[in-house]
């Protein structure tokens, strides 16, 4: 076994990084999404970091949309919500479990994402979270 790449010798599979590396024939996320030049490398950061960022919104437009679907009053002194018996609950509900859905499913894609141990791919996954909570995440305290 070639103990550099951990894929056996003699059989074509794709390098599985287990440091740190800024080696350009990578696979990212998928075997189609093959970055095997700097153009394509500037372009897989660029998307990475933009869905770094909508994650964040993610997180934000879920908060927001709760703020308002369940007013001020509704809430206790400690922050907790009362649970109301109609169907505003349900509603409130389903729409957050939602957005728990995409924000889990786009998180563990990043964190897959990020294991590929690509520096630049790394650093675009860590800017774009940043960005977002830069924009989106400062208003949710």
């Amino acid at each position: 076994m070639n103990m550099t790449t951990m894929a056996p010798i003699g059989r074509k599979h794709p390098k599985m990084w287990q440091w740190y590396h800024i080696e350009l024939n990578d696979v990212i996320l998928f075997q189609e999404w093959k970055v095997q030049d700097s153009g394509t490398m500037i372009w897989s950061c660029f998307v990475v970091g933009f869905a770094g960022i909508l994650l964040e919104f993610l997180k934000y437009s879920g908060w927001a949309v709760s703020e308002k679907i369940l007013p001020a009053e509704k809430r206790t002194k400690y922050g907790g919500i009362l649970v109301p018996s109609d169907s505003r609950f349900w509603t409130n509900h389903i729409i957050q479990s939602f957005y728990h859905f995409w924000q889990t499913l786009l998180a563990f894609l990043l964190m897959n994402i990020y294991m590929t141990f690509n520096i630049y791919i790394c650093l675009s996954v860590c800017l774009g979270l940043a960005i977002g909570h830069f924009f989106f995440g400062s208003r949710v305290h």
